[in-house]
């Protein structure tokens, strides 16, 4: 909806005056908005492709093209690069090209970066790379002002960083990735971490939005992954030092949050709580036992395991759990979308549970009358409830 629709909703309600409508869109005609995101990424995406093009043409002789003329073209381009940035300069708060010339440059030291190895036989990693070229364009990043460059670099600094950390702790870092659950553990403290730096360090406000970004996604991930395996009976050969950094991160951040003066006591709790029940489901052997009672969408029970002692009642049960604790966080600290999110995934949960517990029989007639019909039901208590449920997470005090 826009602004005039929505004046004059406000002027039909009384909320506002003519003379205050009135005043409002002289305001809006005079200072129109300037930020069109979808030029900038149709320009970010036109200069990919001409990127790709020059890439594939050199591809195509680069066994023919002497090393020192690949270098020289290499590092031309980047001083024309250079010098278009600083032409560009004084008109990135509202040009297009700044931003633009930006992205090429920071995409060409990577590339840079792959060609000097290539040249000069140096061993490395993919991830050591990456953490290199985060590091040599932090100051760089610090002055775009479009969210697809932060977002961009912050993405692969996480990379960079999550797996460099991870391969320190494990002697034999092989490609079969058994370290794959380290890492997922490691990503959404880390980013969580990062996000609270940047928020109170007023240089890094930039990179907020695109921590908590990767915050949400990440956590999900590593929520869904564990309960996946979890509920499958997996997960029982993997050493503790793996998740030694996703400790440390752990404790960083426990003392962050029980620090932070804008959180009540009742959100603490609530934050504290999530983060070590997630710890908890990442363990190895401390609460699951490999022992399932049910086959999901099959006919057969374990009926040897109890109810409370399945590994595929316990993990969807902790999922629950620690998604509940952080919508009543979010939805206490205003985070509307956050909060609207967690609940649909607490109810998408929910159904999956159903059919675990169901087997076969969900997938008869009968059983496939009463799945639709529990969806829909879920799905219109959630779309009719969630505002309540927000403001009753609003007024819990501690």
């Amino acid at each position: 909806m826009n602004n005039t629709k929505k004046l004059h909703q406000w002027l039909q309600a009384g909320l506002i005056t003519p003379a205050q409508q009135a005043a409002i869109l002289a305001f809006e005609a005079e200072h129109p908005q300037r930020s069109n995101w979808w030029l900038y990424s149709l320009m970010i995406l036109g200069t990919a492709i001409i990127g790709l093009g020059v890439i594939s043409l050199i591809a195509a002789n680069w066994a023919d093209i002497p090393d020192n003329i690949k270098l020289g073209a290499d590092f031309a381009l980047l001083g024309l690069l250079a010098i278009g940035i600083h032409w560009q300069y004084p008109n990135r708060q509202h040009g297009v090209w700044f931003e633009v010339l930006l992205v090429g440059f920071m995409l060409l030291c990577l590339a840079s970066i792959g060609l000097i190895a290539q040249i000069y036989h140096i061993g490395g990693k993919w991830y050591h790379a990456l953490l290199f070229w985060a590091v040599i364009t932090s100051l760089l990043s610090l002055f775009a002002r479009n969210l697809f460059t932060r977002l961009f670099w912050v993405t692969l600094f996480l990379h960079g960083v999550v797996w460099s950390t991870i391969a320190l702790t494990s002697h034999d870092f092989s490609h079969r990735m058994e370290e794959l659950p380290a890492a997922l553990l490691f990503t959404p403290l880390l980013a969580a971490l990062l996000y609270y730096l940047a928020v109170y360090v007023k240089q890094l406000h930039g990179y907020a939005n695109s921590l908590f970004f990767w915050f949400q996604l990440s956590a999900m991930v590593a929520l869904a992954f564990v309960d996946i395996a979890r509920s499958g009976g997996e997960m029982h050969d993997y050493q503790t030092l793996w998740y030694l950094p996703a400790y440390v991160a752990a404790a960083i951040l426990a003392a962050g949050i029980l620090l932070h003066q804008e959180y009540r006591l009742l959100n603490r709790l609530l934050l504290l709580g999530a983060l070590g029940l997630l710890l908890l489901y990442y363990h190895p052997d401390l609460l699951f036992s490999g022992a399932q009672r049910y086959t999901l969408f099959g006919t057969s029970t374990h009926a040897d395991v109890s109810f409370w002692q399945a590994d595929d009642i316990r993990a969807p049960l902790l999922t629950l759990l620690i998604l509940f604790l952080y919508a009543v966080h979010a939805g206490n600290t205003g985070h509307q979308r956050a909060f609207n999110l967690v609940t649909f995934l607490i109810g998408l949960r929910f159904v999956i549970l159903y059919f675990q517990a169901m087997g076969g029989l969900a997938a008869t007639g009968i059983g496939l009358i009463v799945s639709g019909s529990l969806i829909i039901n879920l799905a219109w208590l959630w779309y009719k409830g969630r505002n309540r449920l927000r403001q009753w997470t609003k007024g819990l005090h501690s």
